[in-house]
């Protein structure tokens, strides 16, 4: 396969950028900066046109003529970027292109250093790129996939320590995970970041509907440590629900 020279790969997502800009839209741009507070800057680009982007990007360009280390580094530079959808773009690029073809190994390494190097600082790219990457990495790949970004939970980053959690939330349904992701919890719960707080959440709230008993146990065990925010929203599918949630307020009695 052919290799991609620094100058071509800065061509090519100056390419991409363009038609993201091009199509863009000034009233998804508003709706978005809205809905994020500002914690990130959004062109203006709904996922589905993002994607098919992307997808018209790939086969104009030929990009699956390039090897696959040099095509990661195309999307290493797209997820540099500060907007949210040049995020997204190197995302799907990821998901669409490489993930099913690449040594999972390799790619966690790169994940990793996404982080290291500072690409994801806020809630809703982060958790895009656990859905998108991390989660289907642990489901395709098992045990061994599971535990890295298991040990993302003492990670120095702040959004990578979210992602050691977020990333189970499909994954979550095979019990045998189950280990892995309390480790992480009893690690997390510490903090009272309300980012930490509801990726436990979410996790607790997917794994609650298929084993409600194991996850009622979680809450009892941690429910000093967890936000009344997560008590509330995250334990709605629990028949004990209502019951949790007095006995959290009880804490502030």
């Amino acid at each position: 396969m052919s290799k991609i020279s620094s100058n071509e790969r800065q061509k090519l997502s100056k390419l991409l950028i363009e038609k993201l800009i091009y199509n863009s839209d000034i009233k998804t741009k508003q709706w978005f900066d809205n809905y994020l507070k500002g914690a990130i800057e959004y062109r203006g680009l709904k996922t589905p046109k993002v994607a098919s982007i992307v997808k018209e990007w790939y086969t104009q360009n030929e990009l699956k003529q390039y090897n696959l280390g040099d095509r990661l580094e195309l999307c290493s530079d797209l997820i540099a970027s500060s907007f949210a959808e040049d995020k997204f773009a190197g995302i799907i690029y990821i998901q669409k292109f490489i993930l099913a073809k690449i040594d999972y190994k390799i790619l966690l390494d790169q994940c990793n250093l996404f982080f290291e190097q500072g690409y994801f600082f806020d809630w809703s790219t982060t958790d895009w790129f656990c859905t998108r990457i991390l989660d289907p990495i642990i489901i395709n790949n098992d045990m061994d996939a599971a535990e890295t970004i298991a040990n993302w939970r003492t990670s120095e980053n702040f959004w990578q320590r979210r992602a050691s959690i977020v990333s189970f939330r499909h994954s979550s349904v095979d019990k045998k995970y189950h280990f892995l992701i309390e480790k992480v919890i009893e690690q997390l719960v510490k903090e009272d970041k309300r980012f930490i707080q509801t990726g436990i959440g979410w996790v607790l709230a997917d794994m609650s509907k298929k084993y409600p008993i194991e996850v009622e146990a979680i809450f009892r065990k941690y429910i000093k440590e967890l936000s009344k925010e997560v008590i509330d929203r995250h334990s709605k599918y629990l028949d004990s629900h209502q019951e949790l949630k007095k006995l959290k307020r009880s804490y502030f009695n």
